[in-house]
């Protein structure tokens, strides 16, 4: 049951009932479920935990690659630099709110105790 939150917010879904969308779109992000009512932030500050998934995943899948074909001579180094540079501060922005979004869901595979029942008030 677990992973099940994951895999719904990795679609954009709410990690309950896996109906009502979590971001309205690449900048915003809604408050609560539209189906059953899952107030998403679990407190103050809840979603900054969106930063560090964003930059294990920026680093992973961006500065990794190009580190690689860099070193292989793949890239000139003003390519690489260009892209490096580019990257650090395009893909936060754009990556930020899935981020937030992914967060939610490995919140409630590590905390599933704390996820509310349908029905009963979700903060």
């Amino acid at each position: 049951m677990k992973t099940i939150y994951l895999r719904r917010t990795l679609l954009n879904r709410c990690p309950r009932c896996g109906k009502g969308p979590v971001l309205k779109n690449l900048f915003h992000r809604f408050e609560e479920c539209s189906e059953c009512k899952l107030v998403y932030s679990r407190e103050d500050g809840f979603f900054i935990g969106g930063i560090p998934i964003s930059y294990g995943l920026i680093c992973l899948l961006w500065i990794i690659p190009l580190l690689i074909a860099w070193s292989l001579d793949w890239l000139a180094r003003d390519w690489f630099l260009g892209l490096c540079f580019g990257g650090a501060f395009a893909l936060p922005i754009l990556s930020y709110r899935y981020c937030q979004c992914l967060w939610l869901g490995l919140y409630f595979v590590f905390a599933e105790h704390e996820m509310p029942e349908e029905g009963e008030d979700s903060v």
